[in-house]
């Protein structure tokens, strides 16, 4: 989404704006508006209002705003780094007497710092009272806008030339802004304001515009020739660029009559050379201001630490209160110990709710498992005790005891370990759990040996005992031996 920004030009009988937006192709002048506000009867928060409510302004837009020419001065001061230091920190002490404002009530800006041969800094510092800077937020606020920056109309106005003409940037160059109450004169070099003066323009109700325009003239050339000798100590170069901001009237009428006061080469100024969207007869040159707050809020490396708005606010703002700000701080610690124990509170609740219906679940189990239990004293307990008791009986059945051969297994293994020669029976088979006894007859102690033999190399099998043959009274020979079916522990 592009970013937009609106700039007010607020005049002494006029309220102009210009919406710009920044866009992938470019800066694009969106919406203008330009209205004069000469009677009584105009309010200027109402006029402001209608920019959002009737104008179709765009009200997400950042708002940047200018105040009128009268309400602005300009005075160059010459100090050392500790002033230079000291202005930027907003002590404005070393201003005095340099504006027809007390300098308790003056916010003040930097406009163009230079350091001479000899160390010495030459300043153009601008500088707005603080009532009238309350006086146009009070209205801005009326009309429900908020301004992110303010500046002094002609720093706008010499962004929009430098942006539409960018030969300004470059060498030496004259601002003429000539509206109906005022004629500020400024000096740029290499796009920096050197000097601003601003000219009350006294015109009465019976005079012309042809008239004026020759007055404004005659003013304009000795006022160039006054600044140069100050300045640079000469007259002023042939040729000299003068970029002009009027309406197209008068412009029409300047022109010529500047030309023949001073060698000159006039620029009238069109705030729509650089950008797309509105066709250039709908843009006029008296919204150059406008334009270039527009432009300083959206190319912010372009504004410098130039802002009227914030150094207000920070002079402005109340001092910290030590017993309010303690009061804040254990207002906020209080409603978080609350917060915090009601947490606590509710995850006990929580715990309990759970705990409840854990045991509801443990005795539903239990149930399940053991139904003939009709008494539940501890039910962890009582199934743990089944368990270890069906683990004894499950025990008492070989078959059924996990690692342990089989009965069948075990007589399969004695049924294939026979002596390849004798004769050799087995009477009588006892399997309990891991023991074996076992009672035969064979046919003499050779086969006995032999078969002793097998069963000890039999995996599985392992005599307890020492096997005891003896003859029996028909001849043969009878033996009851033990087998285990465990590996022998390692003495």
């Amino acid at each position: 989404m592009p970013k937009k920004c609106i700039g007010i030009d607020i005049g002494r009988v006029h309220i102009r704006a210009a919406q710009m937006a920044r866009t992938a192709e470019g800066l694009r002048l969106e919406k203008t508006f330009d209205t004069q506000a000469r009677r009584s009867t105009d309010s200027l928060a109402a006029i402001l209002h209608s920019l959002i409510q009737e104008q179709g302004f765009d009200p997400r837009a950042e708002v940047a705003v200018s105040l009128p020419h009268h309400t602005c001065f300009f005075a160059d001061v010459q100090t050392d780094a500790a002033g230079v230091a000291a202005l930027q920190g907003g002590d404005a002490s070393c201003l005095r007497n340099c504006f027809p404002i007390p300098v308790e009530d003056a916010i003040a800006q930097v406009c163009t710092a230079q350091i001479s041969a000899d160390g010495r800094h030459s300043l153009l510092v601008a500088a707005i009272s603080c009532d009238q800077i309350r006086e146009h937020l009070a209205a801005l606020d009326e009309a429900k806008i908020k301004p992110a920056r303010m500046d002094a109309p002609m720093i706008a106005a010499q962004t929009a030339i430098v942006t539409n003409h960018p030969a300004a940037a470059r060498g030496l160059a004259v601002i003429l802004y000539v509206d109906e109450a005022t004629l500020s004169i400024a000096v740029t070099q290499d796009g920096n304001l050197l000097l601003v003066r601003n000219l009350p323009m006294f015109a009465g109700d019976t005079q012309n515009i042809e008239s004026l325009a020759q007055q404004t003239a005659e003013i304009v050339a000795q006022e160039i020739e006054i600044t140069w000798k100050r300045l640079f100590a000469k007259d002023p170069e042939a040729g000299l660029c003068l970029f002009l901001i009027a309406s197209d009237r008068m412009t029409e009428l300047l022109v010529p009559a500047i030309r023949e006061k001073i060698d000159s080469r006039i620029v009238p100024v069109r705030p729509y050379t650089d950008t797309a969207g509105l066709r250039p007869m709908e843009v006029g040159s008296s919204l150059c201001v406008a334009q270039g707050l527009a432009l300083r809020a959206l190319q912010p490396q372009t504004a410098g630490p130039i802002d009227f708005l914030a150094a207000y606010r920070a002079k402005t703002q109340p001092a910290v209160r030590p017993r309010r700000e303690l009061a804040i701080c254990g207002g906020l610690a209080a409603a978080v110990a609350a917060v915090w124990v009601v947490s606590l509170f509710l995850q006990l609740s929580s715990l309990e709710s759970q705990y409840k219906s854990l045991k509801e679940q443990e005795q539903t189990i239990f149930r399940r498992a053991v139904p003939e239990e009709s008494t539940i004293v501890n039910a962890a307990a009582q199934l743990q005790q089944k368990l270890d008791a069906l683990r004894k009986d499950c025990a008492m059945f070989t078959c059924f005891n996990p690692g342990r051969p089989g009965p069948l297994e075990v007589l399969y293994t004695l049924s294939r370990q026979v002596p390849a020669t004798g004769t050799l029976r087995l009477h009588d088979v006892l399997i309990a759990g891991d023991s074996i006894a076992i009672v035969g007859t064979c046919d003499s102690f050779n086969t006995f040996f032999e078969w002793q033999r097998l069963i000890e190399n039999t995996p599985g099998l392992r005599f307890t005992s020492e096997p005891q043959p003896e003859k029996t009274s028909d001849s043969k020979v009878g033996f009851r031996v033990p087998l285990s079916t465990t590996e022998k522990k390692p003495s």
